[in-house]
């Protein structure tokens, strides 16, 4: 490589080092410096949305790495926490206004994320069996999404378009499980493989299950709220929404 280029490149990055914007992070609860999102950054996002149903589960990843390769802090941060930063973040390079279905919208207009609804631990039961649960890390999430991509990209399209949707329901449960009590048995699911935190969810009662999604739905319905305008339409966070106007 040229030597001129590669003093180039150098100061190139010690610019997109130094340009930060400080967010407000939900789970921390306190501002932390953000290096803003770059082209190589999008350009994964851009190219995810044409992989299917992998792609779709690549996107989230993404978004996970942007938020916490960026972040100054080296706190895990969690799942709960991506909208919040990726909002601000979006607001500081692209703009505020953002277009959906020909209507333009001002991101300004979306209420603060109110973190105060957030229940990130619970605990749900159901035929003695009792699961302790919490909000996934972005690396607890994308460290699932790996495995659940692995495993749809070995599918046929067919298979793809019958078993994808369950499939991807049972990791996301595992990723809400902190452990599973059954007697003097406990599991813990740090302990375990993801393809084993996978055959234990298989194996819970329906009724539990569906707590864990319930609890799963709460969290995602703060989010929702934060991402509604005041007419109902709720803003989508995917590739595009880092394009400008």
């Amino acid at each position: 490589m040229n030597a001129d280029v590669k003093s180039f490149l150098s100061v190139l990055k010690e610019v997109n080092d130094t340009n930060t914007i400080s967010i407000k992070v939900p789970s921390l609860s306190k501002k932390t410096s953000f290096t803003l999102f770059n082209v190589n950054q999008q350009k994964q996002l851009l190219r995810a949305a044409f992989e299917g149903v992998e792609g779709t589960i690549k996107q989230s990843s993404i978004f996970n790495s942007i938020v916490q390769d960026n972040c100054s802090s080296d706190k895990e941060l969690l799942l709960s926490d991506r909208t919040a930063v990726m909002l601000e973040m979006r607001k500081a390079i692209v703009g505020d206004s953002i277009t959906i279905d020909e209507q333009e919208y001002s991101l300004t207009t979306l209420g603060a994320y109110d973190s105060s609804k957030l229940v990130s631990e619970g605990e749900v039961e159901s035929s003695g069996i009792t699961a302790k649960l919490k909000v996934p890390t972005l690396t607890e999430d994308t460290d699932t999404n790996s495995k659940m991509i692995n495993e749809i990209s070995k599918m046929t399209d067919q298979k793809k378009r019958v078993e994808s949707v369950d499939l991807v329901l049972i990791y996301e449960l595992t990723k809400y499980i902190d452990n599973v009590t059954l007697g003097d048995n406990v599991v813990d699911f740090k302990e375990l493989s993801i393809y084993e935190r996978k055959a234990v969810v298989n194996e819970l009662p329906l009724s539990l299950n569906n707590k864990v999604i319930k609890f799963i739905s709460n969290t995602k319905d703060v989010e929702t709220s934060n991402l509604t305008f005041e007419d109902g339409v709720v803003l989508t966070v995917d590739a595009s929404f880092l394009n400008a106007e």
